[in-house]
C-alpha cells in the first residue's frame, strides 16, 4: 500500500516558493536598473570634474601668457556628442599695429564683417562629453569700467572669456544629464576663480 501512495505523489513548486522567486528576481532587476543609472550619473560627475580642471587650467594659461581665451560650446547632434573647445581672440590688424606689433595684415582682403576674431587653438582639440551629458553657461552681470571692446564684451561675444589681464567675464555653469541638473552650479568669478559648491 505504501508503494501505491509514493508512486502517485507529484512534485512541484508551491505558490509561496514561486512568489519568493518572483520577488527575488524583481529585487535583482531593480538593482541592475539603478546601477546602470548610477553609472551614467557618475560619468556626468566625472565630466563635471574634468570641466572644472579645464577652467582652472585655462585661467592659468590666459594669465601667464596674456592671452584672450574663450570657452565655446557645440550642442549635441544625432551623430556627435556635446563638445566644448577653447578659442583665442585674434586682434584685427589695426588694433595690433596700434599696440606696436609688426604682423602681416591677415585681414586686409576681408571686409570687417568677414574678419574672424575667434580662432580655435590648434594644439587643443575639442573635449567631447559622454552621451546625454551637456552644460549651460549663463553670463553674470559685471561692470568692466575700463573696457570698451564690443567683440569681447558685447552680446555676440562668447559668454565665458578670460581677458588675459587677470579678469574674466563671470558666469555660472550647470551640468546636465538627460536635461536634468547634475551637481551644484559652478561659478567663475570676475578674477577667474572657480567656485564649486559640491
Amino acid at each position: 500500500m505504501n508503494t501505491a501512495q509514493s508512486s502517485s505523489h507529484q512534485f512541484g513548486f508551491t505558490l509561496i516558493e514561486l512568489m519568493v522567486v518572483i520577488v527575488i528576481i524583481g529585487i535583482l532587476a531593480s538593482l541592475i536598473v539603478m546601477n546602470i543609472g548610477g553609472i551614467d550619473q557618475r560619468k556626468a560627475m566625472q565630466a563635471r570634474e574634468i570641466l572644472i580642471m579645464d577652467l582652472k587650467r585655462i585661467n592659468r594659461e590666459a594669465n601667464d601668457q596674456s592671452r584672450i581665451l574663450a570657452l565655446v560650446t557645440q550642442s549635441a547632434t544625432d551623430v556627435a556628442p556635446f563638445q566644448y573647445r577653447i578659442d583665442e581672440y585674434q586682434r584685427p590688424q589695426s588694433q595690433a599695429n596700434a599696440m606696436g606689433q609688426a604682423q602681416p595684415d591677415l585681414f586686409a582682403s576681408q571686409k570687417p564683417s568677414q574678419r574672424q576674431t575667434w580662432i580655435p587653438i590648434a594644439d587643443q582639440k575639442a573635449q567631447a562629453l559622454p552621451d546625454r551629458v551637456s552644460f549651460s553657461v549663463e553670463a553674470q552681470s559685471y561692470d568692466f569700467k575700463n573696457a570698451n571692446n564690443a567683440e569681447l564684451l558685447g552680446a555676440n561675444a562668447p559668454k565665458l572669456i578670460w581677458l588675459g589681464n587677470g579678469e574674466v567675464k563671470p558666469v555660472s555653469i550647470q551640468m546636465y544629464y538627460d536635461q536634468k541638473p547634475v551637481g551644484e552650479l559652478i561659478q567663475v568669478d570676475y578674477l577667474g576663480k572657480v567656485i564649486d559648491e559640491n
